[in-house]
């Protein structure tokens, strides 16, 4: 109840503060009366003229107008708030690159947007951080898609899929070349994506040991989203899904026999506390994509709008170099508190078994087939 309460306090307070944003107004459209012609041809000439210098007039003046909006915005002291949280811990590559992105935008934007950032749990779960930000109570949720998003439109959970991708390289490219469709598909839900961050490949991480399939056999295993459960499912374990911050616990009491991640993620929650087996099985990439509150970034002046772009571009590239060292140093602190480090010699097989997925995915629906087109033609 108190959780409750506090959250409406906040979404009242961001309601307050969109009030009193107003968006810029718009130039009212030209009109012109038609003047009588004596002559036709004469008429059709002078319409012509006068339309077109109508038209180029209204653009001129509708363009001069949005410039002496934004003039006016960057002079008049406005300050703008931009709130921002991720699920992820706050020494991970994705809670250094928000840092990292918060201080580029305000460094940018010479204090004209002033921002904070939230890590891990401290404002709830993965999904309440997403409806917070849909709510107004956020303008910038760092998430999953699949696990975030995807409660909306659930075949972004596509990014996440076994065995689909050939590389992390090709996942980057993929999924930032397809931002725009994402845009087109989760734009009426009150959200603008710009920006997306792999968190690298994922591995099995169990209390026994796996070295071959047959080791899944009966592990109950954590996952975030319906795909690792289909997979789970199909490589012979059994799958739950489970808020990131709850599976430290969950192995701690056995409540759960493994989870699967990148070394990176893994190693900033410490999960390998309580199970010291990590199996190399690179079995899909996860990322997560900015989603901004779209209300907020629409109402933005332009030259804002372009600094937040650019500093998301900075904060990509800032984070690709970032996560790639720290998987692998990762991995050698693992192998210092004590993992067990295999790579299963039967990974056709886990590739076989997850092969009839793509299928049974694709009889989802069009919107599943579509995305899942896309993301085929794009590996060509």
């Amino acid at each position: 109840m108190k959780k409750k309460i506090w959250l409406t306090a906040v979404i009242l307070a961001a309601a307050s503060c969109f009030a009193g944003c107003s968006p810029k107004e718009k130039a009212p459209a030209a009109t012109q009366a038609a003047e009588s012609q004596a002559d036709a041809g004469a008429g059709q000439t002078s319409g012509d003229s006068a339309g077109q210098t109508s038209g180029d007039s209204a653009g001129e003046e509708s363009a001069k107008d949005a410039a002496q909006a934004d003039e006016k915005a960057a002079g008049d002291g406005t300050v703008y708030e931009l709130r921002s949280t991720t699920n992820q811990a706050q020494t991970g590559t994705i809670g250094q690159a928000l840092e990292f992105f918060c201080k580029t935008v305000e460094e940018k934007s010479q204090g004209r947007i002033k921002t904070t950032a939230n890590f891990g749990s401290e404002l709830g779960s993965q999904s309440e951080q997403v409806e917070m930000c849909q709510a107004g109570a956020l303008e910038l949720v760092l998430a999953a898609p699949g696990t975030g998003p995807g409660v909306w439109v659930p075949e972004l959970q596509m990014y996440e899929f076994p065995f689909l991708f050939d590389s992390n390289e090709q996942y980057r490219e993929i999924t930032r070349e397809m931002e725009d469709e994402v845009n087109n598909r989760l734009s009426q839900y009150g959200f603008y994506t710009y920006g997306t961050m792999s968190m690298g490949s994922r591995d099995m991480l169990t209390v026994s040991p796996v070295t071959k399939l047959e080791d899944m056999r009966g592990l109950k295993m954590r996952g975030p989203n319906a795909v690792y459960i289909s997979m789970f499912d199909a490589l012979g374990a059994s799958g739950t899904t489970m808020d990131w911050n709850e599976v430290y616990t969950a192995l701690q009491t056995k409540i759960m026999d493994g989870m699967e991640a990148s070394p990176s993620m893994i190693n900033s929650m410490k999960f390998q506390d309580n199970a010291k087996n990590l199996a190399i099985t690179n079995h899909c990439m996860a990322c997560i994509q900015f989603y901004f509150n779209d209300n907020w970034f629409q109402a933005l002046p332009k030259d804002l709008q372009q600094i937040v772009k650019e500093a998301v571009d900075e904060t990509e590239a800032f984070q690709d170099a970032l996560d790639d060292s720290d998987n692998e140093k990762a991995l050698e602190a693992m192998k210092a508190e004590g993992v067990t480090i295999t790579e299963p010699s039967d990974l056709d097989q886990w590739v076989a078994a997850c092969a009839p997925m793509l299928e049974e995915y694709r009889q989802k629906g069009d919107n599943w087939n579509s995305f899942i087109d896309q993301i085929i033609e794009l590996k060509k």
